[in-house]
């Protein structure tokens, strides 16, 4: 797509609203009590580990069919194809603040003795309330202190939310995907969501698909849970039933709000953006009946919203605006290329979720935004592989996924975002690379309208190497952190973070985890199904606790020796905390 293009569209389009999309077209969601759960009962529920495979792959975050034009084209091809604004040195990588702690979270032996079987990527979650850590992954759950003491052993998320790893009636199986979580400062309640739908033996989609809400019945983390099922079948649009890919979360006073994105179990293609709102008070209540709506077929710009992102609330930040306001964020490379725009989205008068019939108005404008584009696969350090070597395979390279929009946070009147994105070189002697675009934005919204600009922007990015996956997250005094993994030729895969403080990131990456070797999953091996490049990801996780700490967790590649290996996989995740 031509750049110039994009820029035009971009400017005249910043202020611009699209139609309303009036209380009228909502749908109604689908929200059944499931029972209850807690650590303790999920520990002591005893499963037949799986027997069909010793590893499984889960499903790739799925991308609308678009084409990949960075893929085999030469870093010179691409700077043509460009303009300036991808063009990045990168900033220098230095030791950790004099403040910051971490340990060693979940790893890929603890979900597959959890388990059964090992999978692939992880999918970070985190949640805390600055004294306990909940950290779910694929496919297990584990509840540290805020030292890194474990309080519980890894627990299967199959035991915890209830979903049994036998064969149904008709053969399918169930599978779980895509973990998040958040600790709400105002209620002190936790919130563990994850994906659920079936798949036959052969690994077709069958049924419909559900995200399973688990929130704690006090403040205790390890106390009992309820357990919700949302529909996000989306059954009725397109050619739908779909499977209700990789849930986003967001809260605000008044409601939990996820996104999924919507594919075919029939076609495989995308459908539609399927955005749910829930009442938050329901949920904590433990109700029977659950008050929710949801809003699909979203036209944006010229194309289709995909993968709006709601956003989190800092603690001690106000959502009561317009009689309760939820702001969102979704980028809008529809062409898997470059752009320059993001869409801000408004839900107001989310109060309406607290009775039995939500009244909801959904607003977007586009903004124009710095450059931001398609990434491309990592390398890493040379190292030992195993498993590759068994193979008798190269070393692979690690996917850094696409330019979707990550986790946003709300804080003081800003919305904090981030998304990876290619960078080029300066000097044009290397290929192109992946970095972090950051985003700090001003948005406002009224009951008929949304409107903001851009307050400050950014990237980030290291020479010779690739950050990925990066999360956001700024306190109410306006201090950040932007936490992601970083690989590059003098680096294994590693956790690493910038600091940010009142609109500026400091110009140098942090390294947290020290990677040990390189990623030696089974997902990057033609031998199982891969291309050459390993799964990761598919994002990372940044928090703050009630009391303004900043935490943080990331995939990265442990000490074997410490972290013992599984035969398919080495994955772990790193915890880490900054005042």
């Amino acid at each position: 797509m031509n750049t110039s293009r994009l820029i035009t569209l971009a400017i005249s389009a910043g202020f611009a609203l699209t139609p309303t999309l009036h209380a009228t077209q909502q749908k109604h969601i689908d929200v059944h009590k499931k029972g209850t759960t807690s650590m303790a009962q999920a520990r002591a529920l005893v499963e037949s580990p799986a027997t069909s495979a010793l590893y499984a792959m889960k499903p790739k975050a799925m991308r609308k069919q678009m084409p990949k034009p960075f893929v085999g084209r030469s870093h010179v091809e691409l700077n043509k194809a460009t303009s300036a604004g991808l063009v990045f040195g990168g900033f220098p990588i230095v030791a950790p603040d004099k403040t910051f702690t971490g340990f060693d979270g979940l790893d890929s032996t603890d979900s597959g003795e959890a388990n059964g079987f090992v999978v692939e990527p992880p999918d970070q979650g985190l949640a805390t309330n600055g004294e306990e850590i909940l950290e779910p992954v694929n496919l297990a759950l584990r509840v540290f202190t805020k030292t890194g003491a474990p309080l519980t052993p890894p627990v299967s998320l199959n035991a915890f939310f209830g979903v049994p790893t036998a064969p149904n009636k008709d053969g399918s199986t169930d599978q779980l995907s895509d973990p998040r979580a958040f600790y709400d400062w105002e209620s002190k309640r936790w919130f563990v969501t994850i994906l659920e739908y079936a798949t036959t033996p052969a690994g077709a989609l069958v049924g419909g698909s559900e995200v399973i809400v688990a929130v704690s019945d006090t403040s205790d983390v390890l106390g009992t849970y309820t357990v919700q099922s949302i529909d996000v079948s989306d059954a009725g649009f397109g050619q739908c039933p779909c499977l209700g890919d990789q849930p986003l979360l967001g809260l605000n006073k008044d409601g939990v709000y996820l996104n999924t994105n919507e594919y075919s179990n029939t076609t495989g293609f995308f459908q539609t953006a399927l955005l749910i709102a829930v009442s938050k008070r329901d949920l904590i209540a433990g109700s029977s009946s659950v008050a929710a709506a949801g809003f699909d077929g979203l036209p944006v710009a010229e194309g289709q919203a995909f993968s709006i992102q709601p956003s989190f609330p800092s603690p001690g930040t106000s959502t009561t605006e317009n009689r309760g306001t939820e702001y969102l964020v979704s980028s809008l490379d529809f062409t898997g290329t470059v752009d320059n725009r993001l869409a801000v989205w408004s839900l107001t008068n989310t109060q309406s979720l607290n009775g039995s019939v939500p009244n909801l108005n959904l607003q977007l404008t586009v903004i124009p935004t710095q450059e931001y584009g398609q990434p491309v696969p990592a390398v890493q350090r040379v190292g030992s592989y195993p498993l590759g070597q068994s193979l008798g395979e190269p070393e692979e390279a690690i996917d850094t996924g696409d330019d979707r929009m990550m986790q946003v946070f709300y804080s003081q009147g800003k919305l904090y975002a981030a998304l990876n994105t290619v960078l080029l070189d300066p000097k044009g002697a290397s290929g192109p690379r992946t970095g972090a675009a950051w985003f700090a934005i001003d948005p406002n919204a009224t009951f008929s309208s949304v409107s903001g600009k851009i307050w400050k922007q950014g990237l980030i990015g290291i020479a010779n190497g690739a950050v990925m996956y990066p999360a956001f997250a700024v306190n109410g005094e306006g201090n950040g952190v932007i936490a992601f993994s970083l690989t590059g030729e003098n680096y294994f895969p590693s956790t690493g973070y910038v600091d940010f403080s009142k609109g500026s990131v400091s110009p140098k990456v942090h390294l947290a985890g020290i990677g040990q070797t390189p990623d030696d999953g089974f997902s990057g091996y033609p031998e199982f199904g891969g291309g050459g490049v390993g799964r990761w990801g598919d994002y990372s996780a940044a928090m703050v606790s009630p009391n303004g700490d900043l935490w943080m967790a990331a995939e990265y590649i442990p000490n074997t020796f410490s972290r013992p290996r599984t035969t398919y996989t080495n994955w772990g995740t790193f915890v880490y905390q900054v005042h």
